[in-house]
């Protein structure tokens, strides 16, 4: 299957869309499996050309505490980082900013900690420094939280990225329903291997960095369970301590597995 099979494009890209949302969920495994019947000439493995790992806490904050001060009155940044940081907002809503190696966004509801491959890419720093805030702030209640890593990869060329998107949604069902359609996210969700309350939602779409290019990101989300009745911070950082480096080898495999299978 190639972008020549059909009149309409194997992506869509809309550049103002957050890859966070998504169009339409499709079932990977049937596609993928009905395409591995077909004759494939062979093609260039991708070229990952961008990586995120991040934090996501479900639950109630006070923004004004995270600041680079107070992580540096703590002992858990260096004093000349917090001086360094790049402030975006400081407000009883919401803060926001920025060090060498990571971002930080917190409001009442959600923290947000990541780190990229454009900073100096520090996942083990960034467990540390979300693990050391919320021992100091334990009795935040936190409900949630999702383990996240972002891959974005660059593809040989335009004709091979449209024909992985023909792959992944075959156009021929849409025939007579849309003009030109095109996938804009595939997403699917799959229960947890570990006897966790949660799920692994996995979603693939068209780069927003690169051009062709293809983004994957992996959500290994953990909800605390109703028999659980620990209140605090203590039971999702548990896991986080437990689990940090199985899940980020957990979430590569998902996508390394993956990109072999459609590429």
């Amino acid at each position: 299957m190639t972008f020549d099979s059909y009149k309409s494009p194997g992506w869509s890209l809309v550049q103002d869309t957050p890859e966070t949302k998504f169009i339409k969920c499709l079932d990977l495994a049937r596609t993928v499996k009905s395409y591995a019947a077909t004759e494939r000439e062979p093609v260039v493995e991708p070229k990952l050309k961008f990586e995120a790992v991040g934090v996501v806490f479900l639950g109630s904050f006070n923004p004004q505490i995270f600041q680079p001060a107070w992580f540096a009155a703590e002992k858990l940044i260096r004093k000349e980082e917090a001086e360094a940081a790049k402030i975006q907002v400081i407000h009883p809503e919401v803060t926001a900013f920025s060090l060498e190696w990571a971002t930080l966004q917190v409001t009442h509801e959600h923290l947000r900690a990541d780190t990229t491959t454009e900073q100096q890419f520090s996942p083990e720093f960034l467990r540390d420094l979300t693990v050391g805030t919320f021992r100091l702030l334990s009795h935040t209640p936190i409900k949630q939280m999702g383990l996240n890593r972002v891959f974005h990869f660059e593809i040989e060329s335009e004709e091979v990225w449209h024909a992985i998107g023909h792959r992944l949604v075959p156009k021929k069902d849409w025939e007579g329903i849309l003009q030109r359609p095109g996938t804009r996210v595939v997403a699917v969700e799959g229960t947890r291997p570990d006897g966790y309350k949660g799920r692994i939602l996995v979603r693939l779409g068209p780069s927003t960095k690169f051009h062709p290019g293809i983004y994957a990101l992996v959500n290994d989300h953990f909800e605390q369970d109703e028999n659980d009745t620990r209140t605090g911070a203590g039971p999702m950082l548990e896991i986080m301590e437990k689990h940090w480096q199985e899940s980020l080898e957990r979430s590569r495999k998902i996508v390394y597995d993956l990109m072999s299978r459609i590429v």
